[in-house]
């Protein structure tokens, strides 16, 4: 084979890769932003009708935030429409209406005066799930509502249509409902609860892992460079070890870029960030090394080594030999 064919068959190669590379970019690139855009408003249960069947009375529940970290989500709830216990000369409630919610940190009973416009309701929906878990963790609240209208000395049941939707960034939503339990009964018949469970969309753990990835390939580079160095492939330059340092100090920034800021002590800082700390460090300790081993003496040592008796002579191009 001649030298002419091979220096083109190596071209040839290095093209193709760069393609490759460039590509896998560009469909990375295109996978996240299609998620981005796909992640969508979600309904809870059901869109909001203009009026609740059989009368029921309708509420709104909008999601507005999740705190994973400290077990809530945080929404509101709106009356959309009175139904049956309505004033239908102002379509206001006729009679206090009291709402009771289980499954809620703070205030769980909030009473509707008459002839009032309804105001929103903050709920502080309590849940269940492990942060630590990011980004696959999800978090469960299960709750349920109960309305009493108070005529009266008297209380009666007033039946309920939630809906709504929820649109919190890097989340999405689904809903489902359970069976009614002991702990809540209204006219001998338990209240059928509501679960919402919010997970992470799928853009947002595309995100995650992108930026993860991103950060093992640092101690890789890092390594490459420095077993390089230390086997005297590549010269040594004192200059490399602050690069390689800047990666270091720029690892808990990246770390703390994740989104959602999953705590310290979830998955990833054991299976990943831990092991890029310390393939970054060991790329410092083996540059360290091959500098010392390959670099050129300093003028004290030139001075002592002209100093010190010698056999046969010293190196004649000044260069100092492996210290291994």
């Amino acid at each position: 084979m001649t030298t002419a064919g091979a220096g083109e068959r190596m071209r040839r190669r290095r093209v193709i890769r760069i393609i490759a590379v460039l590509v896998t970019s560009a469909l990375v690139y295109a996978l996240v932003v299609a998620l981005y855009a796909a992640n969508s408003r979600t309904a809870l249960g059901a869109p909001c009708p203009d009026a609740g069947p059989d009368g029921a009375l309708v509420l709104s529940l909008s999601p507005e935030r999740v705190d994973a970290v400290g077990n809530r989500i945080v929404a509101t709830l709106d009356v959309e429409d009175f139904g049956e216990v309505a004033d239908p000369a102002t379509g206001l409630l006729a009679d206090p209406l009291v709402l009771l919610v289980q499954g809620t940190a703070g205030e769980r009973s909030v009473t509707l005066e008459p002839d009032q416009l309804p105001p929103s309701i903050a709920l502080d929906l309590i849940t269940e799930g492990a942060v630590e878990q990011w980004p696959f963790d999800a978090h469960r609240a299960d709750f349920a509502i109960v309305a009493l209208s108070v005529a009266g000395s008297g209380e009666r049941a007033v039946p309920i249509f939630l809906c709504g939707t929820a649109r919190v960034p890097g989340w999405t939503f689904a809903s489902a409902e359970l069976p009614g339990s002991d702990d809540l009964v209204v006219d001998g018949v338990p209240v059928a609860q509501v679960q919402i469970v919010a997970s992470r969309a799928a853009a947002t753990i595309a995100f995650g892992i992108v930026l993860l990835v991103l950060m093992i390939v640092l101690p890789v580079l890092a390594l490459t460079v420095a077993i390089a160095v230390r086997r005297g492939r590549r010269r040594a330059e004192a200059t490399l070890l602050s690069w390689i340092a800047a990666m270091l100090f720029a690892t808990i920034p990246l770390r703390t870029f994740l989104p959602g800021s999953p705590p310290i002590g979830s998955w990833v800082d054991f299976l990943i960030v831990l092991w890029v700390v310390a393939g970054l460090v060991a790329a410092l300790v083996v540059y360290v090394l091959g500098w010392m081993a390959w670099s050129a003496p300093g003028p004290a040592a030139v001075g002592e080594a002209a100093d010190s008796p010698t056999v046969g002579g010293g190196l004649g191009d000044g260069s100092a030999a492996p210290s291994d």
